[in-house]
């Protein structure tokens, strides 16, 4: 079975982090994002990736390589202008063979069983399956509206408003990779580009919600949220302790919380961008011992060698 990962994209809402590293190969848990996705993959019995790249490329491939660590077969399209998410995939149509493909985005972080989703496209004779997830805000994240069976009726309010249930997706689909030949060769958006005609010709694409935890690490203050939350939960593949590369810690010794970590998250008037600062309140755990009340953090340019490279 074959896959493709997107991992082209610009990272403009994750800067400054991916203007040294693409967004798909920042560390997740001492590991690079894309590592998590596709150790997923191949247990779901894909033995071939395509990735494709355009920013940082060279990070990417230094990440990854080509597949072998990781029981895969890793084969790259490059993109000398980016294509987006329709025009990616047709230009690597060729790699992608003639079974149901998996499209995976490269700055999501998921636990779904992909097997399953694979089957469950297969039985139900959809041309298109997408994973999706519950929809916070409708107003603020465009909906994915299915009936009751999961059939899609609309996305992003096209090719007509549907009604039925609002999900958000979850940036993970099924389809057969013939689909792309819809499309003309050069830069186009999947949803527009395919999807909604698809939908206007009345073709079946299906919605599921599959089972497991799902974060999205698009931008610097998720990005940061979902490692302390999978830190507190754990997470498969996770080693327990955690210890860094390079750090030593004391046979006997005992580690306990030092501080409480707090986020102080606000909107840059003039770009729009969401900023964070990072706060460690030392004296909410040690008040008798630790006379610094506070330490604040703010982002920097640099970022941590990625693991695994």
């Amino acid at each position: 079975m074959r896959a493709m990962l997107l991992a082209a994209g610009l990272g403009e809402r994750m800067r400054p982090l991916s203007e040294l590293l693409a967004k798909p190969v920042l560390p997740v848990l001492g590991r690079p994002l894309a590592h998590w996705t596709l150790d997923r993959l191949r247990a779901a019995g894909v033995t071939d990736v395509v990735v494709n790249t355009h920013h940082l490329a060279e990070t990417v491939r230094a990440a990854l390589g080509d597949g072998r660590r990781l029981g895969l077969r890793l084969r790259y399209s490059h993109e000398p202008e980016i294509l987006g998410t329709g025009g990616g995939p047709r230009r690597a149509r060729a790699l992608l063979g003639d079974e149901p493909v998996l499209v995976v985005n490269g700055d999501v972080l998921f636990g779904f069983d992909l097997r399953r989703l694979v089957e469950g496209h297969r039985r139900s004779g959809a041309l298109v399956t997408l994973a999706l997830r519950p929809n916070p805000d409708p107003r603020r994240y465009p909906p994915v509206v299915t009936d009751a069976a999961g059939r899609i009726l609309s996305i992003r309010g096209g090719p007509r408003p549907g009604r039925g249930t609002a999900w958000l997706f979850a940036g993970v689909h099924v389809l057969a990779p013939r689909l792309y030949e819809r499309l003309a060769e050069g830069p186009s958006d999947v949803i527009e580009a395919l999807y909604l005609p698809l939908l206007a010709e009345g073709a079946l694409l299906r919605g599921v919600r599959p089972r497991g935890a799902w974060y999205d690490l698009g931008r610097p203050a998720p990005y940061l949220r979902a490692q302390l939350a999978l830190l507190r939960r754990g997470w498969q593949g996770l080693p327990s302790p955690l210890v860094a590369p390079g750090a030593r810690v004391q046979r006997g010794a005992r580690v306990h919380a030092i501080g409480e970590l707090v986020q102080e998250t606000w909107t840059d008037r003039e770009t729009g961008d969401e900023r964070s600062e990072f706060k460690l309140n030392l004296d909410a755990v040690y008040p008798s011992l630790v006379k610094i009340e506070a330490v604040r953090f703010k982002p920097k340019r640099e970022v941590p060698p990625v693991a695994g490279a």
